[in-house]
């Protein structure tokens, strides 16, 4: 009978190249670089709550390691780090090789050291510390946006809801287009390029997995400003334009792309460094004094619009 301690051997013990000590021993060290400080977020994978049974393991792999990239991305850090605690009903030695597949692919690609975790027997659930390091008094913060302050976004908004939603038998999308869907809902790309260079432009900055109202919220309250959007200048599918199913943009969630604000003065230099890393990136609206959100149609009336994103306990 395979062993918790086999598993581990097996599937997540692989070379490290910027850890002084990883998987082995009681914890993981690390060097820190002078002057520089950690950053750390936690995230967890339910099935059933943050994706559904049958998701191709391999994909769910990328997704756990990617969707904490995006919360480092969002700090304006590059991400070194990285610790998995995983719960398996039971050894499925065919779900974990695809899986592990996914999660080094996406640990290769954007450079990171899976350091240690835990493995244990329950209900599926995926589980990762994410770390990295920054310039002491660098990282981004939601509480630094600046009245006048560009609201920007990176990518297109409402593709990952609308995969789910097809998933669900809730939307009925073309085919390409749904392919393109269930692409930005189970590969997310975490924008860790764009990121690590906000820090010298924007204000402050937050990655959108709960949808764009509630995450833009966040910033708002921790800056204590308000905002104005334009909803025709949000990226997405002319789809949701023409169905006019603008839930998906502004409360779908799973979209883990950056939200951030800058100066307008700072315009030129955010499209040089989006250009050099391949990002698209839009303007959508402004940071305003008065401190409430007001989204604006194209002929500049206020729409209606449901405040809450995502919520585990709403």
């Amino acid at each position: 009978m395979t062993s918790e301690f086999e598993i581990i051997e097996r599937y997540f013990k692989k070379k490290i190249k910027q850890t002084a000590l990883g998987i082995g021993d009681d914890a993981a060290m690390i060097n820190v670089q002078k002057n520089h400080q950690l950053v750390i977020s936690s995230d967890m994978l339910i099935e059933n709550i943050h994706f559904l049974k049958n998701t191709n393991p391999s994909h769910l792999g990328w997704k756990s390691l990617a969707v904490n990239l995006s919360d480092i991305a969002a700090m304006g850090s590059k991400p070194k780090w990285a610790t998995l605690s995983i719960s398996l009903p039971k050894i499925n030695h065919v779900w974990l090789k695809k899986f592990t597949e996914g999660f080094f692919k996406c640990a290769n690609q954007f450079g990171i050291d899976l350091i240690g975790g835990d493995t244990t027997r329950g209900p599926l659930s995926i589980s990762i510390t994410i770390m990295g390091e920054i310039k002491k008094n660098q990282g981004l913060l939601r509480s630094g946006a600046k009245i006048n302050d560009d609201i920007w976004v990176t990518g297109q908004l409402g593709l990952a809801s609308m995969g789910l939603a097809s998933l669900k038998g809730k939307l009925k999308l073309a085919p390409r287009l749904k392919i393109k869907c269930l692409k930005a809902l189970e590969v997310p790309a975490p924008k860790i390029s764009l990121g690590s260079h906000l820090s010298r432009y924007a204000n402050s900055c937050i990655d959108i997995s709960d949808g764009l109202i509630q995450d833009l919220n966040h910033i708002l309250k921790a800056s204590k400003v308000g905002a104005t959007l334009f909803l025709n200048d949000i990226p997405c599918e002319k789809f949701i334009h023409t169905s006019e199913q603008y839930h998906f943009v502004l409360n779908g969630g799973d979209d883990y792309e950056l939200l951030f604000t800058a100066p307008k003065k700072n315009r030129s230099n955010i499209k040089k460094i989006a250009k050099k890393t391949n990002t698209s990136v839009n303007i959508i609206g402004a940071i305003t004094h008065k401190k409430d959100l007001k989204i604006l149609n194209e002929q500049g009336k206020s729409v209606t619009f449901n405040l809450r994103g995502f919520d585990h306990f709403a």
